[in-house]
């Protein structure tokens, strides 16, 4: 009973998700839509850094900005391919996340924290000074929509379906690397790394593979960001950027899976929301995510966990009364 309620409900869900883009009032929707799925990979990336491994970043917004810049660049100077310029996008970032992780084994804590904030100014002022290269604060322009087997995602609504299947990938693989003995060590590493080295477990090449795969769905989030958006400019990735994705993974549940989705969505949409009060917005914005912090702790997917549990344990107790 409980698997056919559970089958219901999956294709309830599937099917709002595949109707969404056509039930929205127009465009403008759909397009913060398509930003909160590319939220959702980028948080799901430094979730598995931070949440399961311990590893402090915010230097986010430099790998977001390398997969961006990285797909921009060879679409429109050699007019590659979308099927191209995403894995080399996923490449790339992964490389300078392995670049990134090697002089951050050296430090923790606040230090660790500097390291990833210093990067990210790196990368960003290199953006915005090599203007020869990424055309300076002017930025890329002309980038084209991906184009698959002969089908142009060259619509928003097109597009959400594209970044739909990466989420659901990425969510996917990360449930699953979460799951393995590699997930099993990255958390063992955030509990307490003494330990974990004492039962074998080696902490420098963990926490590099952390960085490099948190590094690869930033890239993927950039490729993806720039193809919808046909621009990029550093404007985009400064250090705020970071924090937002941060914000988002800790709002929604740190170390959770289903979290940092949460906390995506409802940090994309919210200021949309609040844009009815004007000047006020970030304000209210400020103080909700105070309270969140303050009185869900857990984050918004432990706080809903719980509620779902309440309502399970009423019924059950309702149905045994009844009987």
């Amino acid at each position: 009973m409980k698997n056919k309620k559970n089958f219901i409900s999956l294709m309830i869900f599937s099917v709002l998700l595949i109707l969404l883009p056509f039930i929205v009032p127009n465009n403008y929707y759909v397009q913060i839509i398509n930003m909160s799925g590319i939220y959702a990979i980028l948080a799901m990336g430094f979730n598995i850094l931070a949440g399961y491994t311990g590893q402090i970043s915010l230097g986010q917004a430099a790998f977001f900005a390398i997969g961006a810049y990285t797909s921009a660049l060879m679409n429109t100077v050699f007019g590659l391919p979308f099927y191209i310029t995403f894995p080399v996008s996923m490449i790339v970032s992964g490389v300078f996340g392995l670049i990134l992780a090697i002089p951050a084994l050296k430090v923790k804590g606040k230090y660790l924290v500097l390291l990833t904030i210093g990067f990210g100014e790196i990368v960003r002022l290199v953006l915005l000074n090599w203007k020869k290269v990424t055309g300076g604060a002017s930025g890329i322009l002309r980038i084209k929509a991906p184009e698959l087997f002969g089908f142009s995602f060259n619509t928003l609504q097109k597009y959400y379906f594209l970044i739909l299947i990466f989420c659901i990938i990425l969510y996917f693989y990360q449930r699953k690397l979460i799951n393995s003995r590699a997930g099993r060590a990255l958390i063992a590493i955030r509990e307490d790394e003494a330990a974990a080295e004492l039962v074998g477990i080696n902490l420098a090449q963990y926490k590099i593979k952390a960085f490099v795969i948190s590094a690869v769905f930033c890239g993927i989030g950039g490729c993806l960001y720039a193809h919808m958006v046909k621009y990029v400019s550093p404007d985009t990735f400064r250090y705020d950027e970071s924090v937002m994705i941060l914000s988002m993974a800790v709002i929604g549940g740190l170390g959770t899976l289903n979290g940092p989705i949460l906390g995506a969505i409802f940090l994309t949409i919210l200021p949309e929301i609040l844009r009815q009060v004007g000047d006020y917005r970030l304000v209210i914005y400020g103080i909700m995510l105070i309270l969140v912090i303050m009185f869900y702790p857990g984050g918004l997917i432990s706080s809903i966990n719980k509620l779902i549990m309440r309502i399970e344990d009423s019924t059950g107790r309702r149905k045994r009364g009844a009987v």
